[in-house]
């Protein structure tokens, strides 16, 4: 079947991926900068691990040899994903990862020729946000015909992990864009909106957020016009030094926190569907879908250049994947 390297794995989302894998019985290997950490999680898990940076392709390329699938789950994934995409291409290793940031998504849509040539796979964001997005959107146009929008927000509870809560204010002084007319442009911070979600609180306001489904959503299913936002409750977005912070919720606090993710789409006519899902905890739905969708690409569920996880799975991926 191949072996999955999950490289960053000694970040919080990265190390709740390896339990995965091992849970599963998958056949794969540890990846990472700093060989003290990267040791010890491989000591724990009883896994073997390969130590390797990002600034040396021929370095990188080595320690991809034997590798069919690349879990990409270092973040700043603005640092982390053109280094490791193009040596994906170069070495024939399909390249899977967890981010939600949009650079990535550009990445990959500008690689995506030299990655069908390859016969390579990048799957940017295999098992989370824009997988469940792309399910919700692609279930919901199967019965809706002249789609003029759809604006789509996730609610998040619960804490981030340090990792996640630092990358997550590193974008927050980016610009606000969304889709309009085929072209990506600048959504005005102020324009707020309701949506209601499946957790009984009925409409809640929703502030506009930067979010990768405006290249996904456009790309696999033709929606020229989609805007992005986003609810938070609890410490879902912590302040101060976030260096201090834990690594990550436990898996008590994972428990007690779901995510949800509501659309609204709108047709050319005016009329309109809205559509909302409540999953499990945000950490552990991408830990259990990431790590089904890489088992998916090791028994051949492939597709060259840049492909989306609802497209490629089937609409009904996230709720089976959170399942399995």
């Amino acid at each position: 079947m191949g072996k999955v390297m999950i490289y960053g794995a000694n970040g919080y989302t990265g190390k709740l991926l390896s339990e995965r894998a091992l849970s599963t019985g998958m056949d794969f290997v540890l990846g990472g900068r700093t060989r003290d950490s990267l040791q010890s999680t491989a000591a724990v898990l009883r896994t073997p691990y390969r130590v390797f940076g990002l600034d040396d392709p021929g370095l990188i390329d080595l320690s991809l040899q034997g590798i069919t699938v690349l879990m990409n789950c270092a973040g700043p994934f603005s640092r982390t994903a053109e280094p490791l995409i193009e040596a994906c291409i170069r070495t024939g290793t399909h390249y899977l990862d967890t981010s939600v940031e949009l650079s990535t998504y550009v990445l990959a849509e500008q690689h995506d020729l030299s990655a069908k040539d390859a016969n390579v796979m990048l799957l940017p964001g295999c098992g989370g946000s824009v997988a469940t997005f792309g399910c919700l959107v692609g279930r919901s146009l199967e019965h809706i015909d002249n789609v003029q929008s759809v604006d789509l927000a996730p609610h998040v509870s619960g804490s981030m992990s340090r990792g996640s809560a630092i990358t997550a204010s590193e974008g927050i002084s980016a610009a606000y864009l969304q889709r309009h007319g085929g072209k990506l442009v600048a959504q005005d911070a102020a324009n707020t909106t309701t949506f209601d979600f499946a957790d009984g609180r009925g409409p809640v306001t929703c502030v506009p957020v930067t979010l990768p489904d405006i290249v996904t959503i456009h790309k696999f299913f033709g929606v020229q016009n989609i805007r992005t936002f986003a609810n938070a409750s609890g410490d879902a977005f912590p302040t101060g030094d976030l260096s201090a912070l834990p690594d990550g919720p436990t898996a008590r606090e994972r428990a007690a926190n779901q995510y949800d993710a509501a659309i609204v789409v709108t047709t050319v006519d005016g009329k309109v569907s809205r559509a909302a899902v409540r999953l499990l905890n945000g950490y552990t739905l991408i830990a259990m879908a990431s790590i089904e969708a890489a088992r998916r690409v090791l028994v051949g569920d492939v597709q060259s250049g840049f492909q989306t996880s609802a497209t490629l799975f089937g609409f009904d991926f996230i709720g089976a994947a959170s399942l399995a």
